[in-house]
């Protein structure tokens, strides 16, 4: 049963509050028309922006329009207007069967005439005519200025669809002008029975605004708190209830039925806002509850599909009308008015929609010069031999309706079985947290300005994997913004490292973000208790205001933020996984303090989002058009993919190296990321490269562009994207979530799971456990001890360079080399290591990678484990310095991380993976001897480099 189509039998039309070109001419809306019922649709101006900076479906008629000498606003509405009249004419044969009652397509008039009467009459009347067509709305605000309008344009004759409605009040009125302008028709002895008006109520709008006033009180433990956990979440759906009742009320009354005998039709009610934002919410929050005769409920794609999955279609809406009388008159008893919380959701609405289209114009205006130069594509893929793959490649995704499908949440393109479907399915939350962290920048800005009006000077974001790469990207990548706060992020439990951010801090002015999703990282807790036990000798019972918790509901992290007090607990959506959640509170919170342009991150996003879109065909399609060529080139045995970046972002590797790493690399395949690698003379790599060169314009490195030149000119594979500016690493998120799904997909992979990274965990809670009991680890005798060097390994040898030649003669083409190290992260050990690292690349011919501990093993961790046996592991560990006890634990940090190194290296043995272990025990020196004795085997030995 499809639940969507079956919304009908109980008087509700369902509308989709999306519209763009290739919506319309690539078939999807007559799917949708045929498939799933839709009745209706409605745009604006914020999607309508992202389609046009984010695809080419506008780019000839941009062209021809701004050739013709048009202005920005004429553009925009001859645009806009072929997009509206488009759609109209796939609704139109149900507009006539239902004499009138379905099929329409709203057109909003500019936002900014608000507060202007006579303007938005005139612009309402020359859209409607330009237009053309009997069966669409124009969006007119329910402002003080916008009731007589809306009286006026019904009065003529003009579909208005009233947008930005909040409060009862207000709709009484509403209401009230449609009659009278329906009345003002009669007189003139115009006809009633073809003029149509909804009343868009603005729903979980109402929820987010008063939910976080419920919240404060809810602290309490009083009476109020009692009442405040009652109402939490209630008072939308209350007041979508008790404005139904209304609505029967009015239009059941003597004197609109009056009108009714001419013909006239009544304002029905569109249940609008209707995505659901707190992720303690069911997705189909504000669909199910409000099903009735006549009403309307527009959704966006997401919430669409959510309902055609699992809704359950009963007519509800009439249900508990006193309860919901009941709540909103309790509102007063907690100090909430509710008419001043939807008065301000009106003016707020206003800037919410005079942005967008601010924006619009803009991105038109930079697209019309673009227009009349030639476009440089921001990705190309320069795949010379394997190019003829790519592209039988792309045209079975598009035969297999890869696009629609992934969008869909159809889980069968990556699992047969129903349980990895279900695990599938409640993993792609990524595809739509853009558009619910945009509902959340004013909770985000107002908590930021809570934080330094709080006196806070730095923030410590303290997570691991994907509650801390983007974060560690964005500290790394961007400055700290006018008003913003200096990031560090700690992802490791060196304590050496622990015990400098310590010392660089003043504790009571700084604030502790403890990120996790499940709430029970070991890792990010340990930090947490390290941290709040100091900041707790100086504030007592007062220290969780310096805490925030990001982590899923009902976590116990949820538990801790509670009972500890602390300042906030942001809840992140339960169905993204870490790697894919750079988008979500994970990133942005700290990217928000940090003073990042958070609102422009994600507008780059969603464009790329609408760019990746289910209506654009996979061939033009970027995010999926990258992750075939990447499935494909893998499947051709070019699965090392190289990373090439820009300096000032080079960091983004860290956070691709996850994504890509730990989505790929199980069931004995996978992808290698190689990033942080100094790009050099093209006869160092071998066939089984492919290069991605993320090129940013205004920043380009010279050497840099001779080198990916050559690249191409020596046949190998190579990618290219360009970034405008530093904060297009928005787009780049999203483009490579698409990338990896469907890269997962052609490999044959689930790229939502990983299986093999908790065996290292478990092997280490199983030796801390041991540590606990004991005080003391088991030891391991050293295979052979030379100065500050001892080497473990299964090899054979009397020196450390026997040993270490014996390691490296098991190498073979197309494999790689990975340094796992357990150090201090520091410039002065990145240059050794990546001295280490690139002189056995060299001599070796394979692709090497680095990795610090415990970072990888939330990352790339999973591919050692889990990919291809073609790895040589190389674990570098170090005597511990200057320890630091966690408390409430029986271990230190430096047992914690002694544990975690022999949990992985056991994990790696039990896999039949080829690994040593060197360990210093002084780390200069040692790491200096360790280089010296590479350097000279690697000399003395030039057969390996045949390898």
């Amino acid at each position: 049963m499809n639940s969507l189509k079956h919304l009908a039998d109980y008087g509700q039309s369902i509308w989709l509050d999306y519209l763009r070109r290739q919506l319309v001419v690539g078939g999807e809306l007559d799917r949708l028309i045929e498939e799933d019922g839709l009745r209706g649709m409605t745009s604006n101006p914020k999607i309508f922006e992202k389609a046009i900076g984010g695809s080419h479906d506008y780019d000839v008629d941009i062209r021809a329009l701004a050739l013709q000498g048009n202005s920005v606003s004429e553009v925009y509405e001859s645009l806009s207007v072929e997009d509206v009249q488009s759609a109209a004419d796939k609704f139109r044969p149900l507009y006539e069967e239902s004499n009138g009652d379905h099929g329409f397509v709203s057109l909003e008039v500019n936002p900014h005439l608000a507060r202007d009467t006579e303007g938005t009459i005139k612009e309402a009347k020359h859209l409607w005519n330009a237009l053309n067509r009997p069966n669409v709305f124009i969006k007119v605000p329910t402002t003080v200025e916008g009731l007589p309008a809306i009286r006026r344009l019904i009065a003529q004759g003009v579909n208005v669809n009233v947008t930005l409605l909040f409060g009862l009040p207000r709709y009484r009125k509403v209401a009230e002008a449609y009659i009278a302008g329906l009345e003002d028709r009669a007189g003139d002895g115009a006809p009633l029975d073809r003029t149509r008006s909804v009343a868009s109520f603005f729903l979980s709008r109402i929820d987010v605004l008063v939910d976080p006033m419920l919240e404060k009180i809810m602290k309490g433990d009083d009476a109020d708190a009692d009442l405040a956990k009652e109402l939490h979440g209630e008072v939308a759906l209350s007041s979508a209830k008790v404005a139904y009742q209304i609505y029967r009320e009015i239009f059941s009354s003597e004197r609109f039925q009056k009108l009714a005998a001419l013909g006239a039709q009544e304002q029905r009610l569109l249940w609008a806002s209707t995505s659901t934002k707190n992720p303690e919410y069911s997705d189909i929050k504000y669909i199910e509850p409000l099903i009735g005769e006549k009403t309307i409920n527009t959704t966006p794609p997401e919430t669409l599909n959510a309902y055609r999955d699992h809704g359950d279609p009963k007519s509800r809406l009439e249900e508990d009308v006193e309860k919901a009388r009941e709540t909103l008159d309790r509102l007063p008893d907690l100090e909430i008015d509710i008419d001043e919380v939807t008065q301000q959701l009106v003016e707020e609405g206003i800037e919410k929609f005079n942005k967008p289209f601010d924006k619009l114009m803009d991105t038109l205006e930079k697209e019309m010069a673009a227009a009349k130069t030639e476009r440089v594509d921001p990705q190309t893929l320069d795949l010379g031999e394997h190019h003829d793959d790519f592209e039988r490649r792309l045209t079975a995704l598009g035969e297999d309706d890869f696009s629609r499908r992934l969008w869909n949440k159809d889980a069968t393109l990556w699992a047969s079985d129903e349980k990895t479907q279900k695990q599938i399915e409640g993993s792609l939350g990524w595809l739509h947290v853009a558009e619910k962290m945009e509902s959340q920048i004013d909770v985000l800005e107002g908590f930021v300005s809570e934080v330094r009006g709080a006196g806070f000077q730095r923030v410590v974001h303290m997570g691991m994997g994907g509650s801390s790469l983007a974060p560690l990207m964005f500290s790394r990548t961007f400055e700290v913004g006018e008003n913003g706060l200096p990031l560090t992020v700690l992802d490791t439990t060196d304590p050496k490292t622990i015990g400098k951010i310590e010392e660089s801090l003043d504790l009571e002015q700084t604030l502790f973000i403890i990120a996790s999703k499940s709430g029970s990282t070991a890792e990010s807790l340990a930090f947490g208790e390290y941290f709040y036990d100091k900041v707790k000798e100086n504030k007592g019972d007062r220290a969780g205001e310096n805490f925030v918790a990001i982590t899923d509901p009902e976590s116990p992290l949820v538990t801790l933020a509670q009972k500890r007090g602390f300042r906030r607990c942001f809840l992140n959506y339960r169905d993204i996984g870490g790697r894919y959640s750079a988008l979500s509170w994970f990133g942005l919170l700290p990217a928000g303090l940090m003073g990042l342009d958070v609102s422009e991150l994600l507008i780059r996003a969603l464009r790329m989002s609408h760019a990746c879109n289910s209506c654009i065909p996979a061939k033009e399609n970027p995010g999926i058009a990258l992750g075939a060529a990447l499935g494909e080139l893998a499947r051709d045995k070019r699965d090392k993919v190289t990373f090439i970046a820009s300096p000032a972002i080079s960091t983004f590797g860290l956070w691709l190296e996850q994504l890509i790493a730990e989505s790929t690399g199980k069931e004995e395949t996978g992808i290698l990321p190689v990033a942080g690698e100094r790009v050099e003379d093209s006869s160092h790599y071998g066939d089984d490269r492919v290069f991605v060169y993320l090129r940013l314009e205004g920043e380009i490195d010279n050497e840099q562009e001779r080198a990916v030149a050559a690249l191409k000119e020596a046949d190998h594979p190579v990618v290219t994207i360009r970034l405008n500016d530093r904060l297009d690493v928005g787009q780049e998120f999203f483009r490579w979530e698409i990338a990896t799904a469907t890269a997962g997909a052609v490999i044959g992979i689930n790229p939502f799971d990983q299986p093999n990274v908790q065996e290292s965990k478990d092997n280490t809670d199983e030796l801390l456990k041991e540590y606990a009991e004991k005080s003391e680890l088991p030891t391991e005798e050293a295979l052979v001890e030379e100065g500050m060097i001892q080497v473990f390994s299964e090899s054979e040898g009397e020196s450390a360079s026997d040993v270490l030649l014996a390691f490296l003669e098991n190498a073979h083409p197309r494999d790689y080399i990975a340094l796992l190290a357990y150090l201090p992260e520091d410039d002065a050990v990145d240059r050794a290591l990546d001295e280490i690292r690139i002189g056995l690349r060299d001599h070796l011919h394979l692709a090497s990678t680095l990795g610090y501990g415990p970072r990888y093993l939330h990352s790339t961790g999973q591919l050692h484990k889990g990919g291809p046996n073609i790895g040589l592991y190389v674990q570098i560990t170090t005597q511990t310095e200057a320890d630091r006890s966690i408390p409430n634990r029986p271990y230190t940090f430096g047992v914690f991380r002694q544990c975690q190194a022999e949990g992985d290296l056991r994990s790696l043995r039990k896999h039949g993976r080829r690994v040593i272990r060197i360990h210093l025990r002084d780390l200069e020196v040692g790491l200096a001897e360790l280089k010296m004795t590479l350097t000279s085997l690697l000399q003395a030995q030039p057969a390996l480099a045949s390898n």
